[in-house]
């Protein structure tokens, strides 16, 4: 039983970072049209609970895409593609080594029991 559940977890915090990775993709990709989606489904002064679970959500998502969009946006475009194509191999290279960080000793930990 515990297995299965951790097993699942995995799969989760997997997909989880494959989704970070991939909004990093489509804003390198079609940058205008996805800056356009995440500030349409974001609030700039979040006032109520559902503008906060909202902003919760757009940047648990797909935020590390518009983080990193934000931080290059001043630079040319061929420049900013560069930058947004780096950060990618980067983000991807980091996102491997945190799963296999955090599931090596929840397996190890499984192991015993």
């Amino acid at each position: 039983m515990i297995e299965e559940l951790v097993h699942v977890f995995k799969m989760l915090f997997a997909y989880y970072l494959s989704i970070q990775w991939g909004s990093v993709l489509l804003f390198l990709v079609i940058e205008w049209a996805m800056v356009d989606f995440f500030e349409l489904g974001t609030y700039k002064k979040a006032n109520s609970i559902f503008q906060k679970i909202t902003n919760f959500f757009m940047y648990g998502f797909i935020g590390s895409g518009y983080i990193l969009y934000k931080k290059f946006e001043k630079n040319k475009w061929l420049v900013r593609k560069i930058y947004m194509l780096i950060a990618l191999v980067l983000h991807g290279i980091l996102a491997i080594i945190i799963y296999f960080v955090i599931t090596f000793p929840l397996e190890f930990i499984v192991g015993f029991f």
